[in-house]
C-alpha cells in the first residue's frame, strides 16, 4: 500500500447521507478478477502507480484486501459502479486499528471526472453510518492533489497517524 511517509492520514466524522444512486452495488468475491485490471488502469501514470506496480501487482493488492491482509474486509461497505456490465470504479473498505478504512478508491481513466469516486465515497459513508460507525479514515498520497481535493470536499481533514498498538 505504498510508503507511509509519502501519505497523509485523513478522517471524517460520518453522518447519514442520501441513499446511493442506482448503479452502485456492493463488491462481491466474484468481482476480484475484474478489479485488479481496473485498479491497474486507474493508477497507471498517477502518483499512486507504485501501489499497483503492475497488472499482476494490482490483482494481488485486490486479493490481499478482500482476504483481510489490510484488516477485516467490509463487503457491505465496499461498492462498485459498472458500465456495460463491467466495473469502472470501486471503493474497498476494511477495518484498521478498530476504525473503517477506505483502503482503495479507483476509477477507470476512461470514466474519470464524472463524479464516480465521490459517489462511491458517499455510498461508503452512508453504509458505515447506518452500521453505527462514526468515523471513516484513509491514507492518501501527498502528491495526489486530485484525490486530496476530493476528500477535503467531502469533509475529510488531516489527522495524526494513530499508534499501531
Amino acid at each position: 500500500m505504498g510508503s507511509d511517509a509519502a501519505r497523509s492520514r485523513f478522517q471524517v466524522t460520518l453522518r447519514r447521507t442520501d441513499l446511493p444512486p442506482a448503479g452502485v452495488r456492493e463488491v462481491v468475491p466474484s468481482d476480484a478478477p475484474a478489479l485488479g485490471p481496473l485498479m491497474w488502469n486507474a493508477y497507471r501514470g498517477t502518483p499512486d502507480e507504485e501501489d499497483a506496480g503492475s497488472p499482476e501487482g494490482a490483482a494481488r493488492e485486490v486479493l490481499l484486501t478482500l482476504n483481510g491482509e489490510y484488516g477485516t474486509f467490509l463487503p457491505d461497505a465496499s461498492f462498485l459502479i459498472e458500465d456495460g456490465g463491467r466495473p469502472v470504479a470501486a471503493a474497498l473498505v476494511t477495518i484498521d486499528r478498530g476504525l473503517p478504512l477506505l483502503a482503495f478508491l479507483f476509477t477507470a481513466q476512461s470514466h474519470g471526472g464524472r463524479g464516480l469516486g465521490r459517489t462511491l465515497v458517499e455510498a461508503v459513508m452512508h453504509a458505515l453510518a447506518l452500521q453505527g460507525h462514526d468515523t471513516l479514515t484513509l491514507a492518501v498520497t501527498r502528491r495526489n492533489h486530485r484525490a486530496r481535493h476530493l476528500y477535503k470536499s467531502l469533509g475529510f481533514t488531516e489527522a495524526p497517524v494513530p499508534d499501531s498498538t
